[in-house]
């Protein structure tokens, strides 16, 4: 190939110019969507009580214990996800509440026509079933959500309930399954009655209530850190999944055990 032929393919391709419009239209779509996009990280100021003398540089051993934090706080909160409801505080967490979650639904039509139906969070979108229309009931026709206590392999727990529909506790505050003539056992009020049992046949075993238990463990705590500065304050972190109506019956439970300053958080997914 000549010298001559070479410089007539350089200005051929000289000529194949490269349209960037295309890539620029594209570039200004695709920024402001990306920046709406994006979690910007957030700063914050953590206030630590570091040991004298630590550190890379330090050559004296740490032989006293950091300053603790002497406030007298209880900073209780209550973890509420779509199967387990946890109470934590300053110092740990108490064992998790697992349970088993039933919704009942009534008829807005005919009153009498009720259904109760066991909810599984991994389907959440399951309708109950109206049995006289055939038809699935509203949301607004849910009248209550029930909870109910169950053990690690999900097997619900049962207790021993006044004809009042109180729990019954022991002076330790566990349920009670079994009673006899002479016990004495306790009913889950504010504050706790004493009983000493008369006739066994006045209480009947039935479900044990995770409203109830909640009830039970919050009184407790109520009744030991009572000296707390902030013995009437309770923050409820609940999943974004969790039905409201199940938040405010717990926050109820938690106006009873005399826990009224009520703090309301999400818990991220």
């Amino acid at each position: 190939m000549g010298l001559f032929e070479r410089k007539s393919l350089v200005a051929e391709a000289g000529e194949q110019d490269i349209d960037l419009k295309p890539f620029i239209n594209f570039l200004v779509v695709i920024i402001p969507v990306l920046m709406l996009s994006s979690e910007f990280a957030k700063v914050s100021v953590l206030n630590l009580q570091l040991p004298v003398d630590i550190g890379s540089q330090t050559t004296t051993p740490q032989v006293n214990r950091p300053l603790e934090d002497q406030a007298n706080k209880l900073q209780l909160t209550m973890l509420i996800t779509d199967s387990v409801v946890t109470i934590g505080a300053k110092n740990g967490l108490l064992p998790a509440l697992f349970y088993k979650e039933f919704h009942q639904y009534v008829s807005a039509a005919d009153r009498r026509v009720r259904t109760t139906i066991p909810y599984d969070p991994r389907f959440p979108n399951k309708t109950a079933m109206n049995p006289k229309t055939g038809k699935p009931f509203k949301i607004g026709e849910r009248q209550d959500i029930f909870l109910y206590v169950t053990d690690e392999n999900a097997k619900i727990q049962q207790c021993l309930y006044t004809r009042d529909g109180f729990m019954i506790a022991d002076e330790d505050g566990k349920p009670v399954t079994a009673v006899k003539a002479g016990d004495v056992v306790y009913e889950v009020t504010n504050p706790r009655k004493q009983i000493t049992v008369q006739d066994p046949d006045l209480y009947h075993l039935t479900s044990l209530s995770a409203y109830d238990e909640m009830k039970n463990r919050l009184m407790k705590i109520k009744e030991r850190f009572s000296d707390a500065s902030d013995a009437d304050a309770i923050t409820i972190a609940a999943e974004p999944s969790v039905a409201y109506d199940k938040i405010v019956q717990l926050m109820d439970i938690a106006r009873i055990a005399e826990f009224p300053n009520i703090s309301i958080a999400k818990l991220r997914g």
